[in-house]
């Protein structure tokens, strides 16, 4: 990749576009191309400016960025979103962003978002195509699908390994297939449509199920404690009451059901 990688920014507070150029002056290859407010600005200079990167806010008045990211097109543009609110994320992960950015921002996850940006335009691959609806997304993140990774959906059903003879899995995240041991997973947390996995190289998103996670994990050593976790107890620091302490240092339930005695049980035999 040639030339300098151009910068929108499209946010309602002026503090936040003053950040974002700050920050896109620290990197001689980075060139600020333009400021919106609101969506309906944005709209209207996106295709005439055709940036390289969109510095997208979630929350705006009258309409949001995910309304924004519901009807534009942008083929060649990677779009960053930026928000306060973290459970935003999984939310734009499902319109294919390349990174979720919360505030306030700090350098380093901004340079690492946008060399990401980077990497991906140097390989020739575009970030997002045409906006599609959540049903027809296969990936959530980085975390995160990092970065807040971000997973997709299941591997059809012959492709899957069969949990009790492999020792790992395959899940599809950001267009790649990431290989997860099993034994670097710490639990796996249940988000309505999605799950989010707790791992050793950070947090992945996925749209599947705890039931069909269940079916690919071993058991033992994965344990289902509550209808929104299932916990590896393998890497489980503590048990004190309700509450289970992984290595990690994060903490999760067990359900308080006639099940509970059972679950104890599974988290501790030998």
């Amino acid at each position: 990749m040639t030339g300098k990688i151009s910068c929108l920014i499209v946010d309602d507070e002026e503090p936040a576009h003053e950040v974002l150029k700050f920050l896109i002056a620290k990197l001689s290859w980075l060139v600020y191309a333009g400021s919106c407010y609101n969506v309906v600005e944005a709209l209207e200079m996106i295709p005439e400016v055709k940036p390289d990167i969109i510095f997208l806010d979630v929350n705006m008045p009258e309409l949001s960025g995910l309304d924004l990211l519901s009807i534009v097109e942008a083929p060649d543009s990677h779009v960053i979103m930026t928000t306060a609110h973290a459970q935003y994320a999984v939310d734009g992960f499902s319109f294919d962003v390349t990174s979720f950015l919360l505030k306030p921002i700090g350098f380093d996850r901004f340079l690492k978002a946008v060399t990401k940006v980077r990497k991906l335009m140097g390989n020739s691959q575009p970030a997002i195509d045409k906006p599609r609806h959540l049903a027809e997304e296969v990936h959530g993140g980085e975390a995160p699908r990092g970065n807040v990774p971000a997973f997709a959906s299941e591997p059809p059903a012959e492709q899957r390994p069969e949990p009790a003879h492999e020792e790992y899995m395959w899940i599809r995240a950001d267009r790649k297939m990431y290989c997860v041991w099993f034994k670097d997973i710490y639990f796996i947390e249940g988000l309505k449509d999605y799950v989010k996995v707790y791992y050793s190289n950070g947090v992945l998103v996925t749209l599947a199920s705890m039931a069909t996670m269940m079916t690919r994990l071993p058991a033992p050593p994965f344990v289902r404690t509550h209808r929104s976790y299932i916990v590896n107890r393998n890497m489980i620091r503590m048990i004190e009451g309700n509450m289970v302490t992984m290595l990690n240092g994060m903490k999760v339930s067990i359900a308080v059901s006639p099940t509970r005695d059972e679950v104890f049980r599974q988290l501790t035999e030998k």
